[in-house]
């Protein structure tokens, strides 16, 4: 599947549920009048997280990269988008894991390293040192499903 579909408006007034699925998919939408891009539709996590991507590299915040990030910081944080700014940063920084990031989202770690590669937002593929190595076991953990015996 590619992960951009070009849509003329009436075709979009004719199958809006369509689209809308597809972009739930991980496709972008392009919205086109008379052969012209007007508007774009993308899904809502790659929406927060290009957001808080491009507010990273514009603002370029000063990150603790020994500190990493609590559950307690990110709770404290009450709106949804600045919570993905702040745990995106501290990836973006290498002060925690793509497994730490996703966990600190609520979200599997497979979903957000996709949504990643397809949103070209660098992926680091190894922990940088032993404690990243054990905060991304502890991750997985999290998300594993138990196996019957």
């Amino acid at each position: 599947m590619q992960s951009m579909q070009r849509v003329r408006k009436t075709d979009l007034a004719r199958n809006t549920r369509q689209v809308i699925n597809d972009v739930l998919r991980g496709q972008t939408a392009v919205v086109e009048s008379h052969g012209e891009p007007e508007v774009a539709i993308m899904d809502i996590l790659d929406y927060r997280i290009t957001r808080a991507v491009m507010r990273y590299y514009s603002l370029q915040p000063k990150i603790n990269r020994e500190a990493g990030l609590s559950d307690q910081q990110v709770a404290a944080v009450p709106e949804l988008q600045e919570r993905y700014n702040l745990v995106l940063a501290h990836y973006l920084a290498g002060a925690i894991s793509l497994g730490r990031a996703a966990e600190l989202l609520e979200l599997p770690w497979l979903d957000l390293r996709t949504r990643f590669s397809r949103l070209d937002v660098p992926v680091r593929v190894a922990p940088a040192d032993l404690s990243e190595a054990k905060s991304d076991v502890e991750a997985a953990e999290a998300w594993a499903i138990p196996v019957d015996q």
